[in-house]
C-alpha cells in the first residue's frame, strides 16, 4: 500500500501536449500522492515547435510558496524542472536550500535540450541558471544531450559511451549530487539509463527502447522515480523500476498513459 506523502513541483504549465506539470501531476497522483503544483512558467505548446507564448511566473510562484509556508503545508520531496533564466534560477536556488534545511531531498530535471543540441527557445542564461541549481540538488535528471552540456563533454562522445560518459558522470557529480542520465547509450550501442553517485562508477542499466518519439516520457520517468524513491528503494533500483514502469506506460498506448500498478 502507497503511503501518501507530499512532492512540491515546481516547473512549466504547457497548455497543448500532456507534458511537464501536467504529465507529473497524473502520474503522481495515480500513484497516491499529494501534487503540490505551481509554475515557473506558463506556456502555450511544447517547444519543439519553433513558436510559442510564455508568462514567467516567479512572483506568483513565491508569493505562494510564503502563503504554504503560513498555512504549514509541507513536502516530502522538492522537484524543480523548466526555468526561465538566471534571475529565477537565483530565487529558486532559495527555495531549494530552505528545503535541503529541512531534510527535504531536491530533484532537478534539467529541461535544456534533446537530440544533440539545445532546444530552440532555450538561451544560455537558462543553461547559466541549471549549472546554478545543480549545486543545490539532491539528485538531477537530465537525458543525454543535457548531460553533456552540463558536464561540458561533446555530445557525439557521450553518444559514443565509454570514457566519456566516466568523464561526463564525474564532472555531472562533482558537487556532491548524484545523476540518473537517461538516453545514454551501453558500449555496444544500446540504450541505458545511467546512474551516477558521488565517489562510485557510474552503473549502466540497459533498457529496450521502443520506436517512435514520445512526448512527456522524460517526465513520467521523474514521476516513477520519485515515486520509487519515496517507496524506499536504493537510486539504483528506483532507476531500474522506473524505466520498467515507463516502458510498460508505452506498450499500453491509448489504454492510458497514468502509472498502475
Amino acid at each position: 500500500m502507497t503511503v501518501k506523502k507530499n512532492v512540491l513541483l515546481l516547473g512549466d504549465l504547457t497548455g497543448k501536449s500532456r507534458v511537464a506539470l501536467r504529465m507529473l501531476t497524473s502520474a503522481l497522483e495515480a500513484r497516491g500522492h499529494e501534487a503540490l503544483v505551481l509554475p515557473t512558467a506558463l506556456i502555450s505548446n511544447t517547444l519543439n515547435l519553433g513558436r510559442h507564448a510564455a508568462l514567467d511566473t516567479t512572483d506568483y510562484l513565491l508569493d505562494a510558496l510564503d502563503v504554504y509556508e503560513h498555512l504549514g503545508i509541507g513536502y516530502d520531496v522538492l522537484y524543480i524542472g523548466y526555468i526561465t533564466g538566471l534571475a529565477q534560477a537565483r530565487a529558486l536556488c532559495a527555495v531549494a536550500d530552505r528545503a535541503r534545511k529541512a531534510g527535504v531531498p531536491v530533484l532537478l530535471d534539467p529541461i535544456l535540450g534533446d537530440g544533440g543540441k539545445r532546444y530552440c527557445s532555450v538561451t544560455g542564461e537558462q543553461e547559466e541558471g541549471m549549472r546554478l541549481m545543480m549545486r543545490r540538488a539532491t539528485l538531477i535528471t537530465p537525458n543525454l544531450t543535457e548531460a553533456a552540456l552540463l558536464a561540458g563533454v561533446p555530445y557525439e562522445e557521450a553518444r559514443r559511451g565509454g570514457d566519456a560518459l566516466a568523464r561526463m558522470a564525474k564532472a555531472l557529480t562533482a558537487d556532491g549530487c548524484a545523476a540518473v542520465v537517461t538516453s545514454a547509450r551501453t558500449g555496444d550501442g544500446g540504450h541505458a539509463v545511467l546512474v551516477c553517485e558521488p565517489g562510485r562508477e557510474p552503473l549502466a542499466l540497459p533498457y529496450n527502447s521502443l520506436p517512435g518519439h514520445h512526448f512527456g516520457t522524460g517526465d513520467l520517468y521523474c514521476a516513477e522515480l520519485i515515486c520509487a524513491l519515496l517507496a524506499g528503494r536504493p537510486l539504483p533500483e528506483a532507476a531500474r523500476t522506473a524505466a520498467e514502469r515507463v516502458a510498460l506506460e508505452l506498450k499500453l498506448g491509448e489504454e492510458g498513459i497514468l502509472p498502475r500498478d
